[in-house]
């Protein structure tokens, strides 16, 4: 039996320092490692607080991405991208199948790394020239921002002097900010033509950027209609962005902010910039907003049975969880834990997750190479974060050198 909604807490939670996972979750994970909540949009979800829930969730297919079932729970009011059902996030069984299969060859490790001379020649011309300027910088603006948003411009085969477009439509699609829902729509449907005009051009002339790839990409004679084709194409650009930027610039700012000790840790020895990137992302992950997943059934997870219709909400808590990850509340690039939840599980795990976790890699290389004296420029405190509800991301990031 479900609590009085009317006594049960609001999710989100206020974020911790810096942006991390809300404080609040370690007191109420010791109490239950589980507990019924509001989302923003007034309806009850079941938040999970525990490694081993949020595991078991990521991987059982009878939890289900789809919200449309009667009586699913909504994060918020409004639409969003979970409100499309041509998005792959969206999708189940064997329609989710077949996008995969037919995108996923654009994905594997040896596909990006042919991409990665690309990745580090961008990093190298932000790096260079924000340099020729001279300290200080807003390392947000000139280089963590730029860096994605230009890879995946380059990529994709769309034009790099249209990025700032690009971030502003990004931000509407994730809700990285607070902004009226008629601008945000508004910047949605912008979004969408601007990508529909993007492919046709490119069948018109095609070539062998990412987009042509996708255009002709099949699987068993089966290839994407037009509306997969082109959510897939805005879904790539805007997260190919928007969580990629937010988490290097989470990364940086993790990496400065103990007087530079993490960051001479890595100068010293570069073997470790592949598990501090996975460190990084567990201590502060670019979305401290919770995740959705209806039961289609009823479902036994390891401490609680979810019932067919409930909702449960997934959060950055799992990767706090003592008992996966001891002094969770510590950074330690040494650290033996289970693998990590942040980029899903199961059938769902995102397809994007090597290219991301490249272009983190190369850009901390880029910046420890050509930069190693980097430090911040401001304190702690002053540090801000955008707000949004499914994204919160740096609004500035002074360093000098």
């Amino acid at each position: 039996m479900s609590a009085d909604p009317v006594s049960l807490p609001t999710f989100p939670f206020p974020e911790g320092p810096l942006s991390t996972p809300s404080p609040a979750y370690q007191e109420l994970r010791a109490q239950c490692p589980h507990h019924r909540v509001l989302t923003q949009a007034g309806d009850e979800a079941i938040m999970l607080l525990g490694f081993e829930d949020a595991a078991a969730v990521l991987t059982d297919s009878r939890l289900s991405h789809d919200l449309t079932w009667p009586g699913a729970a909504r994060m918020f009011e409004g639409r969003s991208f979970y409100d499309d059902p041509a998005a792959l996030i969206n999708m189940e069984g064997p329609e989710h199948l077949r996008l995969r299969r037919i995108v996923a060859a654009s994905f594997t490790p040896r596909r990006i790394r042919e991409w990665e001379p690309v990745i580090r020649a961008v990093s190298e011309e932000l790096a260079e020239a924000m340099l020729r300027s001279g300290p200080p910088a807003d390392l947000a603006a000139e280089y963590t921002f730029r860096l994605p948003v230009r890879i995946v411009s380059r990529l994709l085969g769309v034009p790099e002097s249209d990025w700032a477009r690009f971030r502003a439509w990004s931000d509407a699609f994730l809700t990285v900010s607070p902004m009226p829902m008629d601008q945000r729509m508004e910047q949605i449907a912008e979004f969408f033509e601007y990508t529909k005009e993007l492919i046709a051009e490119h069948r018109k002339a095609p070539g062998t950027d990412l987009i042509d790839v996708l255009t002709e990409a099949c699987y068993e004679g089966d290839r994407l209609t037009e509306d997969e084709l082109t959510i897939m194409v805005i879904t790539l650009i805007a997260a190919g962005n928007e969580t990629t930027s937010n988490a290097l610039g989470r990364c940086v700012l993790n990496l400065l902010t103990d007087g530079g000790h993490r960051w001479r840790q890595l100068l010293d020895d570069r073997s470790v910039v592949p598990r501090a990137v996975d460190e990084l992302l567990r201590f502060s992950p670019p979305s401290t907003a919770g995740m959705l997943r209806v039961a289609t059934e009823d479902v036994e997870l390891p401490t609680f049975t979810v019932k067919a219709g409930e909702t449960v909400l997934l959060t950055a808590a799992a990767l706090r969880d003592p008992a996966a990850y001891p002094d969770p509340d510590v950074i330690d690039f040494d650290r033996e834990a289970p693998t990590q939840l942040i980029f899903g599980g199961g059938a769902h795990y995102c397809l994007g997750a090597h290219l991301a976790r490249t272009e983190l890699r190369i850009g901390l290389e880029t910046l420890l190479d050509r930069v190693p004296g980097l430090r911040l420029d401001t304190t702690a405190e002053q540090i801000r974060f955008t707000g949004g509800d499914l994204l919160t991301t740096l609004v500035a990031l002074p360093v000098a050198w």
